[in-house]
């Protein structure tokens, strides 16, 4: 009976997390590429139970739990659903908790919740942690394709040049063409006044 209505309390608290604080930006978004690491945590002072939840595709799932010792220096672990890739560890005041996924794969994105409880019998809840999942060949395809700002400037530059190279060779060419028509024109005239001359001796 409790945890049914754990469970039912829990759910509107979710239906509410989703429906104001995620549009309103509430939550914080971690993304990270697949089978890369992740390390979430969480704050227990004054607290003396955690436990770690993920929200995926409407399916809830309670992926670690624990509580501290009786002198409260140190974490016992009641729950574990995956321990090869989940662990949960405690500073050595056990009032920082981390979670740490290893190898993350498409199952794991989702809505990361923690909950941490005192004397009262209720547990309270953090705002969720989102947890995006990239490929690693789409990542790197993007890089590929992305130009940089250098790579504009040498582009541009190399545009720049061509034109200016050919500009310059036109003005040249240009010049060498009139000068040479200046020479055959003033060679064409003292050949014809030489021309003149002579006939008009003879």
């Amino acid at each position: 009976m409790e945890k049914v209505i754990f469970f039912c309390v829990f759910s509107c608290w979710i239906m509410q997390i989703t429906s104001s604080d995620l549009s309103a930006g509430g939550s914080s978004v971690v993304r990270v590429r697949m089978g890369e690491n992740i390390t979430l945590n969480c704050s227990m002072r004054d607290r003396y139970e955690v436990a770690w939840y993920l929200l995926r595709s409407d399916e809830l799932v309670l992926l670690i739990s624990g509580e501290k010792d009786k002198n409260g220096r140190k974490l016992l672990i009641n729950y574990n659903l995956n321990r090869t890739r989940v662990k949960m560890t405690a500073d050595s005041w056990v009032t920082g908790v981390s979670l740490t996924i290893t190898g993350v794969t498409e199952s794991d994105s989702g809505l990361y919740f923690y909950g941490v409880k005192s004397d009262a019998p209720e547990m309270h809840f953090d705002k969720p942690i989102r947890l995006d999942i990239e490929e690693k060949a789409n990542a790197e395809c993007q890089i590929t394709d992305e130009v940089t700002v250098t790579e504009r400037v040498l582009m541009f530059a190399g545009v720049g040049l061509a034109v200016f190279v050919f500009f310059l060779a036109t003005v040249v060419a240009g010049r060498v063409i009139y000068h040479r028509g200046q020479q055959k024109g003033w060679k064409a005239a003292k050949q014809e006044a030489q021309e003149v001359s002579e006939t008009q001796i003879s």
